[in-house]
């Protein structure tokens, strides 16, 4: 089983505005409404873009996995993170005792008090921040940024092996990050997916 490091609450899930099927010219997309538009009017082609991927195309794993790092590399660097910071302010981030240790060193407190003011218990039993947006969100920047939980360092999770079996979070992830939506908009390209024809 895949542990996913962060939930969706389903009040974003809700809100998500629908719109026009309208095409992209290749250029990156940064703004969020815009973002969340194409990615529901492209629900069911990122869908069959999955089934694609997991059953059709002809490349191992590892192969794969490179061409997903160099096509989220590229898209990364013509996107600044502290221009959206959105992650932060939607996701619920899973921590566990080493984040909480790093965040109380950083702040200079007790991981018991850390853990108290911070943190909640999720239906599912993990430990999660506690509020979002995150507490430690500064306008668009982490506050805590050297001393962030992993699940931040490692999101938008791109860089991590065996995307094949990781492809329905990497598809929920498209309402939410400009980085994830320009990488699948850009796979599909590269990967040669032929989308339907309108």
């Amino acid at each position: 089983m895949i542990h996913y490091p962060y939930r969706i609450p389903t009040e974003i899930q809700t809100q998500l505005p629908t719109g026009t099927n309208e095409r992209m010219n290749g250029k990156i997309i940064t703004e969020i409404e815009l973002i969340e538009r194409y990615a529901r009017d492209r629900a069911d082609e990122n869908w069959r873009f999955r089934s694609f991927v997991k059953h059709r195309l002809s490349m191992g794993d590892a192969a794969l996995d490179t061409v997903v790092r160099d096509t989220a590399d590229d898209v990364m660097e013509q996107i600044d993170c502290t221009e959206c910071g959105h992650c932060c302010r939607v996701l619920q981030i899973v921590v566990d005792d080493f984040d909480i240790s790093r965040l109380a060193k950083r702040l200079g407190k007790p991981a018991a008090a850390v853990k108290k003011r911070y943190t909640k218990r999720a239906e599912d039993g993990e430990t999660v921040f506690a509020s979002s947006p995150c507490p430690f969100l500064v306008g668009n920047v982490c506050s805590v940024y050297e001393d962030r939980p992993q699940a931040c360092r490692d999101y938008p999770f791109l860089h991590e092996s065996h995307f094949r079996q990781r492809m329905l979070m990497f598809l929920d992830n498209t309402f939410l990050c400009p980085i994830v939506f320009n990488t699948c908009e850009r796979l599909k390209r590269r990967l040669s997916f032929r989308k339907p024809k309108r």
